[in-house]
C-alpha cells in the first residue's frame, strides 16, 4: 500500500478545522491567479472542435515548448521525438519511472525532497535517500551519493529548484552529478517544476543543457507552477528520443493523451504576454523575505531558500516533530508538512509556504509565537 500524498491529507485536516470553525491561515505553494484573457479566448474559440488524437500532444504545442526552451537556455529539442506533453510534472515522473526502471532497480534520492517515494515503488524499485545538510545550505550530498551506490542502482532523482528546502544547485554542481551518473551508468530523472520561481544567487540550470556530459536524462516540468495552471493538469517530459519511446508505451497505458483544451490553453499561455505572471512571480522575494524576518523574530531559523514559495523552518526549540509537530501548528491556524514527509531525518522542520498574499504570510509567523517551547 502507498501513503496518501501529504498536501492533500493535510488539506483536508485544515478544511475541516475550517469547518469546525477554526481560524486557519490560508497558506498557497502557488499562485492562483485568474486566467488572462488570451487564454480564456484560446479555451473558448477551441471547446467546439474536434482535433486528430495526438498521443504525444498537440504539435503547436510541442513547438512552443521547443522554441521556448531554444530561446530561454539555448536548447535544442525536436518536438516529434524528445517531448511528451503529460497531465502535469507529477504524472511525467510516475510514468517515466515506471518506463525506465524494473523489479528490484535502487535510485538514489537527495532529500529532503518531494514526494517521490510512491512514485519509485509503483515502478517496482526502492528508494534510497541521501541527506543533505542545513549547515552545507542542503546543498546536493555527494559524498552521500557516492557511498549509497550498490550494484542495485539504477537512477537519481533530483528536484532543481529543491522542494521543500528551495536550494538551487550550480551549474557545476549538476555537470557532478551527471559525471557520477554517466560513470556508474546511471539515468537522472530531474523535476524541474520551479524554473520560474528562482529569486536570486547563481540562477537555474536545465540538466539538459548539460547534456554532453551525460545524455541518459529525463527531465519533467509544470505548467501548473510556471504558469499557475493547476487547474488545468499540464506538463511535459524532455528526453533522448530512444528514452521517450518507451516512455510513450507507459503514458499510453496509463493515459492515452492529454485532453486538447488543456494543451490549447498551455499553448495561449506560453506564445502569450507573461505579464499577468511576472508582476506576481516578481513578489515572490520579498514574501520570503517578509517570512524569514517574521520567523526569526519569532525565535525559529531557516536556511534562505534560493527558490521556490517555501521555507524551511527549523522548529527543534518547541520540542515537537512529526505529527505533534503538525497538530501544533495546526492548533495556531498554519497548515504545514513536517521534514519526515519530505524523506527528511529532522522532522523538527516544517515547510511554511509563501506563495499566498502578504497579510497570510505575516499573520502565519505571527502565530509561531504560540507554539511551545522546551
Amino acid at each position: 500500500m502507498y501513503d496518501r500524498l501529504p498536501t492533500l491529507e493535510l488539506w483536508e485536516r485544515a478544511a475541516a478545522r475550517r469547518v469546525a470553525g477554526q481560524d486557519i491561515v490560508p497558506m498557497q505553494g502557488v499562485p492562483t491567479l485568474p486566467m488572462p484573457e488570451h487564454v480564456v479566448k484560446a479555451v473558448s474559440e477551441s471547446a467546439g472542435k474536434a482535433f486528430p488524437r495526438a498521443p504525444r500532444g498537440l504539435m503547436v504545442l510541442k513547438a512552443a515548448i521547443a522554441e521556448h526552451l531554444n530561446a530561454r537556455f539555448g536548447l535544442r529539442s525536436e518536438p516529434d521525438t524528445e517531448l511528451l506533453v503529460t497531465h502535469g510534472a507529477q504524472h511525467g515522473m510516475s510514468i517515466a519511472l515506471r518506463a525506465l526502471l524494473a523489479p528490484g532497480d535502487e535510485v538514489l534520492i537527495p532529500a529532503p525532497t518531494y514526494f517521490y517515494d510512491a512514485l519509485v515503488r509503483m515502478a517496482g524499485a526502492r528508494p534510497r535517500y541521501v541527506q543533505a545538510c542545513a549547515d552545507e545550505g542542503w546543498a546536493l550530498p555527494f559524498e552521500g551519493l557516492e557511498a549509497a551506490i550498490t550494484p542495485a542502482t539504477r537512477a537519481i532523482i533530483l528536484c532543481n529548484p529543491n522542494n521543500p528546502t528551495g536550494y538551487v544547485p550550480s551549474k557545476s554542481e549538476l555537470a557532478s552529478v551527471l559525471s557520477f551518473a554517466k560513470r556508474h551508468g546511471l539515468y537522472v530523472f530531474s523535476d524541474e517544476s520551479y524554473e520560474d520561481y528562482v529569486h536570486d544567487a547563481h540562477g537555474y540550470t536545465p540538466q539538459m543543457t548539460l547534456s554532453g556530459i551525460h545524455d541518459r536524462l529525463v527531465t519533467v516540468t509544470s505548467f501548473s507552477k510556471n504558469y499557475a495552471f493547476s487547474s488545468w493538469r499540464v506538463g511535459y517530459i524532455h528526453a533522448p528520443a530512444d528514452l521517450l519511446v518507451a516512455i510513450q508505451r507507459a503514458f499510453e497505458c496509463d493515459s492515452i493523451n492529454v485532453g486538447d483544451i488543456p494543451q490549447l490553453a498551455a499553448h495561449a499561455a506560453l506564445i502569450g504576454s507573461r505579464d499577468w505572471l511576472d508582476v506576481e512571480f516578481g513578489t515572490f522575494r520579498d514574501r520570503r523575505d517578509i517570512l524569514l524576518e517574521a520567523t526569526r523574530n519569532a525565535g525559529f531559523d531557516a536556511v534562505t531558500p534560493g527558490a521556490g514559495v517555501f521555507c524551511y523552518v527549523d522548529f527543534a526549540k518547541t520540542g515537537l516533530a512529526g505529527r505533534e509537530l503538525e497538530e501544533a501548528l495546526l492548533d495556531v491556524g498554519v497548515p504545514a508538512s513536517t521534514g519526515d514527509r519530505f524523506a527528511g531525518r529532522d522532522s523538527h522542520y516544517a515547510r511554511i509556504m509563501y506563495g499566498g498574499k502578504e497579510e497570510n504570510i505575516r499573520r502565519a509567523a505571527e502565530r509561531f509565537a504560540l507554539l511551545p517551547r522546551l
